[in-house]
């Protein structure tokens, strides 16, 4: 395979899945939108993101070829041992990039960064750490402990990069929190198949579509919950409110589940991606309204 054709290739692996963190920084613009507003900034951010992000998911690729190859998944990884070889070396160079950046622009955010750095490495890890201890992402007790840690203390790593964190930073990334472990309850579902046969016990392996939807959904609810509790306690600004329009689509999609008993069949289809657009529109939302309370 010519060599553009695996760049290529290994590009579109460090952006799968695709997130709010990376290949769309709605994250870093959503930082920016609530803090200083400043454009240099969010340059930074958004690169930050990318980097730090692309070795997550390259990590995670890495590390997952037994699983892929169970769930009859087939990729540049799984079909060339040199590419994946220097892919891993890739991974420890993007992580070290993303550690230089933080340690020369905001030494406030060194910490949280590192113990982000640190629980996304062992979540997926089976080559280091794991030779001596099981990786987080095999159990889904540490699992959700995973995202529990790495998304505030992502988050609070890139508010440092705009200003000094505060009570706001930290309400941010309480809200943030609760809406990436809403998608972390459904990401795993299309691959049950390779998880079980590899003897994972991960969320979708061990809780039913239907409990997964339900843990889901109730997570969003409370993502709102806590937009509407940090503009009353006057940590966000009214303008904030604007970030709850969205929610007729989710009591939409959430009546619908009802309606089916919470199965996962074509009929909640329409609804499942209902919900998606709400949140990612409250998203751009709460984007627009950060960016006009400072205008």
């Amino acid at each position: 395979m010519p060599n553009i054709k695996c760049v290529i290739e290994i590009l579109k692996l460090s952006a799968t899945p695709p997130n709010i963190i990376y290949p769309i920084p709605l994250l870093a613009l959503l930082v920016f939108s609530q803090s200083n507003h400043d454009v240099k900034s969010l340059l930074l951010a958004v690169v930050f993101s990318s980097v730090f992000y692309a070795g997550v998911n390259l990590w995670n690729h890495v590390n997952d070829i037994e699983e892929d190859i169970l769930a009859g998944k087939r990729n540049i990884l799984i079909e060339n041992r040199r590419v994946r070889k220097v892919t891993a070396v890739l991974v420890v160079f993007l992580y070290l990039t993303s550690f230089l950046l933080v340690f020369f622009e905001s030494k406030e955010g060194l910490l949280p960064f590192l113990i982000c750095a640190f629980v996304t490495w062992i979540y997926s890890d089976r080559i280091i750490f794991g030779k001596f201890i099981r990786r987080w992402k095999e159990h889904y007790i540490k699992e959700l402990l995973t995202f529990i840690i790495a998304v505030p203390t992502f988050t609070l790593t890139l508010w440092s990069l705009f200003e000094d964190i505060n009570v706001k930073a930290v309400a941010l990334s309480i809200t943030v929190t609760f809406l990436m472990l809403s998608g972390t309850f459904l990401k795993d579902i299309k691959d049950t198949t390779g998880d079980e046969l590899a003897g994972l016990k991960t969320l979708a392996v061990v809780f039913s579509p239907s409990k997964l939807l339900k843990f889901s959904v109730a997570l969003l609810w409370l993502y709102y919950s806590l937009i509407l509790m940090f503009i009353l306690l006057k940590i966000y600004d009214n303008l904030a409110l604007l970030a709850l329009l969205p929610l007729p689509l989710l009591s939409y999609s959430t009546a619908s589940y009802f309606k089916s008993s919470w199965k996962i069949s074509r009929e909640v289809m329409k609804p499942l991606k209902v919900m998606i657009f709400s949140t990612i529109i409250s998203l751009i939302v709460f984007i627009i309204s950060g960016v006009l309370s400072r205008s």
